[in-house]
Formats: C-alpha cells, structure tokens, sequence
C-alpha cells in the first residue's frame, strides 16, 4: 500500500504543501503550511520516483507522508522464513549416516563400470595439464599456501570473478529501474523487475549445476577461461546504456515506431543472466579445481583456504562499489547544482531552504536523500541530460577490471609434478 498523499508541491495545483528542512536534511510540513499536519514527516516523490512504482501509486507526483504505507516486506519476510523453515526440515529428514558394514563396491567392478568415465575425464584432465591423483595422495594444505604459485593465482582467480558477479549482483536491479524503466515504463514494470531478479537467482543456480558438468568436459582450467567472456558483457554495459539514453534523449518514446528498446533490453537482460552463470560456476568448480591441481587428500582443508577469496570479496565488493556509486553520485549532484544555479539563482533556495555555497546543509539534505538527481531534474532547464545513466559506468569498468585479472591469474595457473612435490616434502620432513 502507498502512503498517504498529502498535497502537492507547485502553486499550479490545489493542496499546494509547504516544508520545512530539520538539522538532519529530512522534511517535515512546515508551520505556517495550508495543507498538512505541521511538524509530520514526510518525502517528496517526483515523477522519476513513481515511475519505478509504475501502477502503484496513483495519486501522482507531491508530498507523501513517512510510515504510513506498507512495503510488504514483513509479510514477504515472514513466508520465506515458513518456507525455508519446511524446506529444512523436511530436507533434513533424508539425511542418514551410512550403515557401519556398508562398503564402496570393489575397485574392479569400480574400473569396468566406469572406465569410459575415467578415461574422458582423464583426457579432458590431460588437456587441461592436470593430473588425477589417486584420493590417498595430496599436498597438506600449510604446504600449498605457503609454497606454491598455484594457490595464490587460483585466490585471485576466484576473489576476481566473485567481486565482478557481486558487483554485477547488486548492481543490475538498479540499472534496469533507472536507465531502462525511464525510457520503456509500459515495459520495465515492476513485475517486470521481479522476474528480473528470480532470472538472475535461476542463473546463479543453473551456473552452478551447468558448468560444473561442462568442466567435467572441458576440464577445469579451460571453464575458469570461458568465465571471462563475462568481461566484455559487464565492460559494454555503460556503452549499452549509453545508447539507450542517447536514443530516448532524442526525443524517442516507446511510442514512437522508429525505435524499438526491446533488443537493447533483452541484450542486458541475457548478458547480465549469462554473467551471473559464471559466478555461480566458479565456486562449483572450485573444489574439482583444487583437487585436480594439489591431490584429493587434502582437497578439503584447501577448499576452506581458498573461500577467503570469497569472504574477502564479499567485504571489499559492497564497500568499493559503494564508494563509487558514492563518488559518482556526488560528482553528478554537484553538477546539476551549478546548473540549476547558473539558470536560476533562487531555486535551490526556494526548494531546499538553503544556499548552494552552504555546503555543511547541502550534503545533510543529500545524506537524508531529501536532495536528489531527480528533484534536481525537475528544476534544471530544459536539454539538461539526466546523469543517473551514468552512475553505474565506474562501477562496471571495476568490475570488468577485476574479472581481467581473474583471467588472468587462472592463464598463469601451471600444472604441479604433484609426485615431485610430495618426494620433497617428504624429504624435507626426514631431515
């Protein structure tokens, strides 16, 4: 339910509401309003804000007041939380201990079973340089950080895509409501937006399982390469958008049958699903990764190192793209203020109660989201572009950057004589 609509904000429409900024940058109803409780909080939603809420909220651009609608979100958590609940427990239920007799089938029967089996993997192994190593044998996992080259390239191999797919994660959702629900709003609805997001988790889900079976195939190495055609789908993306703006800016509406904004939609629908494959593949892969290059014997211990990668890109992703989401988003307000000043040198005056050079104000009222690109919009003059298109563009050079360098590290990943290595540990270790 959408909150409760209190008036308007131009002196052309009736229930005109007057605010007030408070120290922390939020608004409240002004005392000498004509409309409004004085003193209620509220927030401004402008004709950008509703078009992401597209069949929601009905009542149009104006004054709305805080805490009075229902985002549904606790009743969404609520039957995630009961149906998760089930799923475990009923999940739980087919988990079993083996019996204490029970015993794998004897290794003849083993080999002629599956002696086609072994022998592609061992020639998909072979061309990946890797040997298969009998599940007794194995690096100890002090010994494989400390020293060999292998694991730390595999580290970065794995924190360079993790962080790209995070990035790509977060990232996406914002840019299909900003960029593409501005210019194709019949389309991009918030139906729409949620079918998104489920095509990203099935992504992530069909990755895992998908390519885990084509490294079988194609052997582990060569799947950690094809993970970088991720790299030219999240570096075009900005120029994607770019068109997209381009297009609209000029005039074009979904309207207009000279332009068609469904390829370009589709074409960052399907590559922003196909990169997220990617991510999902590379943890599944990993575990086989490891074995196939330090033994089987030790492939768990290692296993556990090598998931700092994925904890540390789960720190260091969220943060740095929030910086740059941040710095961008600075930069591109700062700007529309200088514009919106040069035309007119009482507007911010007359919509924020403040000056542009009292900057202590400006950056609360930006912190409480009270100053946004959207509201800045409205008061720039006409052909001034919207630089929301923008913001992203750092944010997938990052990215792009760090899947680069998680390709590549996996290219510089060698096959260890896992034989030679153990003979010298064992040396060293008699010494």
């Amino acid at each position: 339910d959408a909150d409760e609509f209190v008036g308007n904000m131009t002196t052309t429409r009736p229930l005109m509401v007057e605010l007030a900024n408070l120290a922390d940058g939020s608004q409240v109803i002004a005392d000498h309003s004509p409309v409004g409780e004085p003193g209620r909080p509220v927030v401004v939603a402008t004709e950008a804000d509703l078009a992401k809420c597209s069949g929601l909220i009905s009542t149009g651009p104006g004054v709305y007041a805080i805490g009075t609608g229902d985002t549904g979100v606790a009743k969404a958590m609520s039957a995630l939380g009961i149906f998760y609940g089930v799923l475990g427990a009923v999940g739980s239920r087919f988990m079993k201990i083996p019996h204490p007799h029970w015993t794998v089938s004897s290794p003849s029967r083993m080999n002629d079973s599956s002696a086609g089996e072994n022998t592609t993997c061992e020639n998909s192994d072979d061309s990946d340089g890797l040997r298969k190593e009998n599940t007794n044998s194995g690096l100890p996992a002090s010994y494989v950080t400390t020293n060999t080259t292998q694991f730390p390239l595999l580290w970065l191999a794995v924190f360079g895509n993790a962080t790209g797919g995070l990035a790509l994660l977060s990232s996406s959702k914002l840019m299909l409501t900003d960029i593409f629900a501005g210019v194709a709003p019949d389309i991009v609805t918030p139906a729409f937006s949620t079918g998104y997001v489920s095509a990203l988790g099935l992504g992530m889900s069909a990755g895992r399982f998908g390519w885990s079976a084509m490294s079988d195939l194609l052997g582990r190495k060569q799947s950690y390469a094809l993970f970088g055609l991720g790299i030219p789908i999240v570096g075009m993306t900005p120029y994607l958008c770019h068109t997209v703006v381009d297009l609209a800016s000029g005039g074009v509406t979904t309207s207009c049958p000279e332009v068609n904004f469904w390829p370009y939609l589709m074409t960052f629908y399907t590559g922003s699903v196909l990169a997220i494959t990617f991510y999902g593949g590379v943890f599944s892969i990993l575990p086989a990764y490891i074995a196939d290059l330090f033994g089987q014997k030790h492939a768990g211990a290692i296993h556990g190192k090598a998931l700092t990668a994925w904890a540390a890109s789960a720190v260091c992703g969220p943060m740095g793209l929030a910086y740059l989401r941040s710095h961008s988003q600075q930069k591109a307000v700062q700007e529309l203020l200088e514009i919106v000043d040069k035309d007119d040198a009482t507007a911010i005056k007359k919509s924020f109660g403040c000056s542009i050079h009292d900057y202590s104000t400006i950056q609360n009222l930006i912190d409480a989201k009270t100053l946004t690109i959207e509201k800045l919009m409205q008061l720039a003059p006409a052909g001034t572009v919207d630089p929301t298109p923008f913001l992203y563009d750092s944010t997938c050079y990052f990215a792009a950057g760090l899947m680069s360098m998680a390709a590549l590290s996996n290219l510089l990943i060698r096959p260890l004589d896992l034989n030679a290595a153990l003979k010298n540990l064992q040396a060293s270790k008699s010494t």
